[in-house]
């Protein structure tokens, strides 16, 4: 179950509440609305890959049964590049009777460093993983990276789940004082499976369509010079409950400190 939530993850945080500064400039007052998704990731993408660098942060909840909430937040800073996405993440997970869970990720182009949740008397909490390593527990964590990493750079997820996707909606707005256009998005999950060259990730989608969850639907803002601006998800997990994911993009353009952590907190 854990795999396919992931996945879910990935998609919905391309919709998840995207609040934030539009850049390191101020954006040119003529909005631009587009109605065909690929042309909507083309503009966005270029746009990131000029500005490369930009601070998030995000925050949810999966409400289940009786009401019981598992709430998360998480901030962190990216560095696109043509080959790479360099990220340094932070999430804290919380849940009634259970003490706050801190992990995190780094990403570099030579090793991914994941923050475990702290042990009673280490003071080490980062573990390094080679991306080249066979280990079947560094391939998992290996994999969790590649989940998130995707999940930062928005338009990746779109881009794979793009012949399933449709813009239904677009109108002008204003966010944060900031002219926007609101993009309504729809995800045909069924369509989707479909179409997944990964057999893996046609299989995750598959089982969610039979459990009931045959699309999602997003809201994004996208200013004029086509920063995410703010966007919006909410959505019903069959026999799971309801999940719902906020986060914010910031500081486009500006510097990013992306390194390992320290020697000494590596296990």
């Amino acid at each position: 179950m854990a795999s396919w939530i992931s996945r879910l993850l990935a998609l919905l945080l391309v919709a998840g509440a995207l609040a934030g500064c539009s850049g390191a400039e101020p954006a040119p007052a003529t909005l631009t609305r587009y109605y065909d998704i690929n042309e909507l990731i083309a503009a966005v993408s270029a746009q990131q890959r000029v500005d490369r660098t930009a601070r998030f942060s995000l925050r949810g909840e999966l409400v289940g049964a009786a009401d019981a909430r598992l709430r998360f937040t998480g901030a962190g800073e990216i560095r696109i590049s043509d080959a790479d996405l360099e990220l340094a993440f932070t999430q804290v997970v919380t849940q009634p009777g259970a003490d706050p869970q801190v992990t995190g990720f780094v990403v570099l182009p030579d090793a991914v460093y994941l923050r475990m949740p702290a042990d009673s008397g280490d003071d080490r909490p980062w573990v390094r993983v080679d991306p080249a390593s066979s280990d079947p527990g560094a391939q998992q964590l290996i994999a969790q990276a590649d989940q998130l990493t995707e999940r930062a750079d928005l338009t990746v997820t779109l881009a794979r789940y793009a012949d399933a996707t449709l813009i239904s909606d677009a109108v002008d707005d204003v966010i944060g004082g900031d002219p926007a256009v609101r993009y309504t998005i729809v995800t045909d999950l069924a369509r989707a499976a479909e179409t997944a060259a990964d057999p893996a990730v046609r299989a995750q989608l598959e089982q969610q369509v039979r459990a009931g969850l045959t699309r999602i639907t997003s809201t994004l803002w996208v200013d004029a010079a086509h920063r995410p601006l703010r966007s919006a998800a909410r959505q019903e997990l069959p026999g799971i409950g309801t999940l719902a994911i906020t986060s914010s993009y910031r500081d486009w353009g500006q510097a990013a400190t992306i390194a390992p952590p320290p020697e000494a907190q590596v296990r």
